[in-house]
């Protein structure tokens, strides 16, 4: 399977990519490899941008089908398996088959190895780094940014 570090550094655009999540990354390359010719299909566990105002992710959505992006809402994978070159989902749609698959469900904070506490900077349950708006954590002579920390992974592709 692809992150969307290996997909970015692809030099194939696979016939049929299925993109398990419905992050931003998720979402640009999703539409990326459409754009591109391939036939993408995205699982998304909820709806599209659900922590948004849902006429964000339902406009998202009605956008990805209008492009002929299938976009499976409240769908996961029970199994995944990779046979004679492609790899067959299980979903509760039925079965989908794709010559690749991209996993973009966010990225976990690795910070628990860090001793964080001794420092006295908060982490949430997650292991996240807790800021604030000027990106100071708990100790204010500490700062924290990127996937570390508790905001919002909003990145650019």
């Amino acid at each position: 399977y692809w992150t969307s570090t290996e997909a970015l550094a692809s030099d194939t655009i696979p016939e049929r990519l299925a993109v398990i999540g419905s992050s931003v990354v998720a979402l640009e390359l999703a539409q990326a490899f459409a754009r591109l010719g391939s036939k993408v299909t995205v699982l998304a566990r909820n709806t599209l941008f659900f922590r948004e105002d849902p006429a964000i992710g339902e406009a998202v959505t009605a956008a990805f089908r209008a492009e002929g992006i299938e976009v499976l809402e409240h769908t996961q994978a029970s199994q995944v398996a990779h046979m004679d070159g492609e790899f067959v989902l299980t979903t509760t749609h039925g079965e989908l088959r794709a010559d690749k698959l991209l996993v973009a469900t966010g990225r976990t904070p690795n910070t628990r190895s860090l001793a964080l506490d001794a420092a006295g900077v908060t982490v949430n349950a997650q292991g996240a780094i807790v800021i604030d708006q000027g990106m100071r954590t708990s100790n204010p002579n500490i700062y924290a940014a990127g996937d570390c920390t508790d905001q919002p992974q909003f990145v650019y592709v």
